[in-house]
C-alpha cells in the first residue's frame, strides 16, 4: 500500500514540476519521499522518514520536518508514528548542496498484542549531501548521530523493569535516499 501511495505522489509532483517554469525566484518548499523504503530489494530502515518537508527561509537555511508511519504486522503488530522537526544550514556549489543541522524527534510505539507503551524523544546532529538533477528535482542522503531517551510503561505490571527509562546513542539515517520536489 505504501509503495502505491509513494508512486502516486511521485507522479503528481513530477507532473507539477514539469509544468512550472518560474526560474527567477527561490523555491521555498521542498517535499521529499524516501524511496529506499519503497524499493522492495533494499532493506527497510526504520530510522528513515518516509515523507520529508523543508521550508527554505533563504538559500542558506531551512526548517525541516518529517513523518514516518511504520505499520507492523508481526508479533508486535501496531502503528508506530515518528515525527521530526529541525533546522539545517546549506552550502551550495553549483548543482550540489552540502548541509548540516539538527533534528528533534518523537516516536510512539504501542503494540496491539501487548500492553506496553514506549515513547522515544531524541536529538540528532546531521550532515548531508543533495544533488539537483534540475531546478525542481533533487536526490539527497544524510547521516546523523542520534541521542534517544526512551520511556517504557506497562500498565499491567508493577515490576520496575517493566516501567523504566533508558537512553541510547545510535547512528541514524544511513541508507536513506530521498527524491525531492521543489515548489
Amino acid at each position: 500500500m505504501m509503495k502505491v501511495v509513494s508512486i502516486i505522489l511521485f507522479v503528481l509532483f513530477f507532473s507539477y514540476s514539469c509544468a512550472c517554469q518560474n526560474k527567477d525566484s527561490l523555491l521555498k518548499h521542498e517535499i521529499g519521499i524516501d524511496i529506499t523504503n519503497t524499493l522492495s530489494f533494499l532493506k527497510k530502515n526504520s530510522q528513515s522518514y518516509l515523507l520529508n518537508y523543508r521550508y527554505h527561509f533563504s538559500k542558506k537555511s531551512a526548517l525541516r520536518a518529517g513523518l514516518n508511519l511504520d505499520i507492523s504486522n508481526d508479533d508486535a503488530s501496531g502503528i508506530y508514528p515518528s515525527v521530526k522537526l529541525g533546522y539545517q544550514r546549506n552550502q551550495y556549489l553549483e548543482k550540489w548542496n552540502f548541509y548540516y543541522g539538527a533534528d528533534l524527534t518523537y516516536s510512539y510505539y504501542k503494540s496491539t498484542a501487548i500492553a506496553v507503551v514506549t515513547q522515544r524523544y531524541g536529538i540528532g546532529p546531521l550532515i548531508g549531501v543533495q544533488y539537483h538533477l534540475s531546478k525542481r528535482i533533487s536526490l539527497s542522503t544524510e547521516a546523523s548521530i542520534n541521542y534517544y531517551q526512551f520511556t517504557v510503561r506497562d500498565k499491567n505490571s508493577f515490576d520496575p523493569e517493566d516501567n523504566r527509562n533508558y537512553w541510547q546513542l545510535s547512528i541514524g539515517s544511513v541508507g536513506m535516499f530521498v527524491i525531492s520536489f521543489h515548489l
